[in-house]
């Protein structure tokens, strides 16, 4: 779900990757906004925007992929074109892209005040004459005329569904919003009227002080608000509304250019909220950073709050798969078919006179070992790097290594203790590369247990190395000379999709061998894999974090192929 996730945010972002240069804002269009809105959307060209997305191959892309095929028949996505029905019969006309670029003008903002109505109001700066061809404007005779501060606007109801669409033009500047009442106060504030803005609002001004340099596009969110809300609770996709409640405001700034798209976060934590600092301090982040090689399809870096998800980490990617306990859902469960029935003939060898094993039976010893060995190292940071590579075409292997930095110097012999203890093996010392087409081979000297498949570690000062690959980490090793950047880093992460892609397409072909039997596409290798295509530029992703007093800043650069 996390991979699913990022993939997600990555299409948002790629939105309007094709724009190439910043246009300076002529007026902080938060001032005509009226107070009480949950999240606010400004960009200095949003037409530009809007324009190059239409026109995009990513757009054509994702509309004809799986991955939207499984979108468009979400439950998300239905009560969203209902939405979207509703307020195309209260305008008159379907409020398509080609409806909507007309009048999308150059500076524009959006302050979203309800979820569940998507109830909102749009300001943005267009010609009168660009204003005079659209669907909109043609069809104000159909409306019913207001006036705000001797301004007129225009009104509409759609008398099934109560949706109101109200617009005004006033000063170069459109208002269209979804109530009358909101359109009327903006009118007041852009005459020259005094009352709450959104500018004025504090969770607003507390954050977009951190970031007075704006992009391309700007995301100001009232976190506090926003988790209060079920709809939000319910549709949001991360499912990590806990981490979210750290937060009370946040700001996200995305700057394109022909090479990458940059997305800066900043999120000011709540007063209640405790600030989680770094084990060692974020310089021992850093210092991992420099390790991860070119060759790592990805790599994460954490600090290390729980040593015992660490050492399930560390069993479930090197020594053995690690069961997955049943989740307590909260939905009900799926319908019986005819090939989902009570029972089958391999039922005939279960036992029922026996209680079943745990769902951590063979593991929990491996991970007890493991946990201790790093409490006594006093572990404080982990690396985690992993590739794929297929073996005579058909096996895949996962090449993983992890690399954990602790308080002090790591004890050689009590790590190869504990990992007796977990694998039930005796170590041997091997020289690492030996065999291999390697320039490194022979350089390393490490422990080494070979099985069913290989798992080596090594200690070098305070940091400990483990893997099951000897190539990776010889590459590793290799690096453990490098100098960190030395920026204060409380996370890292990255992510190789260029080079991840053609083993992916494979791997997920083969866990979808033999599927079907359902409607649309296979899930891993048509909905997930056709998202994967539709964002085949993306060569890379990166993110980091810093923690500044109250204030944590995260950076995710999307570096974009030919």
């Amino acid at each position: 779900m996390k991979k699913i996730a990022m993939l997600s945010a990555l299409l948002a972002a790629f939105a309007g990757f094709v724009c190439l240069q910043t246009v300076t804002p002529q007026a902080d269009l938060a001032t005509y906004m009226p107070a009480g809105a949950l999240l606010y959307l400004q960009s200095p060209d949003f037409g530009r925007l809007l324009r190059d997305w239409n026109a995009s191959q990513v757009k054509t892309d994702w509309l004809a992929s799986a991955n939207y095929e499984v979108f468009s028949r979400s439950n998300l996505f239905t009560k969203l074109k209902d939405v979207y029905d509703q307020y195309g019969a209260a305008a008159g006309f379907a409020p398509d892209l080609q409806n909507i670029v007309p009048i999308a003008g150059t500076e524009s903002a959006l302050a979203l005040y309800e979820i569940r109505d998507v109830e909102f109001l749009y300001i943005t700066r267009v010609s009168e004459s660009a204003l005079g061809e659209s669907a909109l404007w043609a069809l104000r005779d159909k409306f019913e005329r207001r006036e705000a501060r001797g301004v007129p606007f225009y009104l509409r109801t759609d008398a099934a569904s109560g949706r109101t669409v109200a617009f005004a033009f006033t000063k170069g500047y459109l208002l269209l919003g979804t109530r009358d009442d909101l359109v009327a106060q903006s009118l007041e504030l852009i005459s020259g009227g005094h009352g709450p803005t959104l500018a004025a609002e504090h969770w607003s001004q507390a954050v977009v002080t951190q970031a007075p340099i704006r992009g391309d596009l700007r995301l100001v969110m009232h976190l506090e608000s926003l988790v209060k809300s079920s709809y939000f609770r319910s549709y949001w996709i991360q499912r990590n509304i806990s981490d979210v409640r750290r937060f009370w405001t946040g700001l996200a700034d995305v700057k394109l250019s022909q090479a990458s798209i940059t997305e800066t976060r900043v999120f000011l934590r709540s007063p209640d909220a405790a600030e989680s600092a770094a084990p060692g301090g974020p310089a021992a982040i850093a210092s991992l950073l420099a390790l991860a090689p070119p060759e790592a399809g990805m790599y994460k870096i954490t600090p290390i709050d729980d040593s015992a998800e660490t050492a399930t980490l560390i069993a479930g990617k090197l020594i053995g798969s690690v069961p997955q306990r049943a989740a307590d859902q909260h939905y009900a469960p799926a319908a019986a078919s005819p090939d989902n029935r009570a029972g089958s003939e391999a039922d005939l060898e279960t036992r029922i006179d026996e209680q079943p094993l745990p769902p951590d039976a063979g593991m929990s010893g491996a991970i007890a070992a493991v946990r201790g060995m790093l409490e006594k190292a006093g572990a404080q940071s982990v690396l985690w790097m992993q590739s794929s590579g297929a073996v005579s075409g058909t096996f895949f292997r996962l090449p993983s290594v992890i690399v954990v930095a602790g308080a002090a110097d790591w004890d050689a012999g009590a790590v190869r203790s504990a990992l007796s203890d977990a694998t039930g093996s005796v170590w041997t010392t091997a020289h690492l590369g030996a065999g291999l087409a390697s320039a490194t081979a022979g350089r390393h000297t490490v422990e080494r247990l070979d099985g069913l498949g290989s798992l080596m570690f090594a200690t070098r000062g305070r940091v400990l190395y483990l893997a099951n690959d000897a190539s990776m980490l010889a590459t590793v090793l290799d690096r453990s000379s490098a100098t960190s950047s030395g920026t204060a880093l409380t996370y890292a992460a990255g992510f190789r999709h260029l080079r991840e892609r053609p083993v992916f397409d494979r791997i997920t072909a083969a866990l979808d061998f033999g599927a079907g039997g359902t409607p649309g596409p296979k899930f891993f290798s048509g909905n997930l894999a056709s998202l994967s295509h539709t964002l085949s530029r993306v060569a890379e992703v990166r993110v980091t974090a810093q923690d500044k007093g109250d204030a944590t800043t995260q950076t995710v650069v999307y570096e974009l192929g030919r």
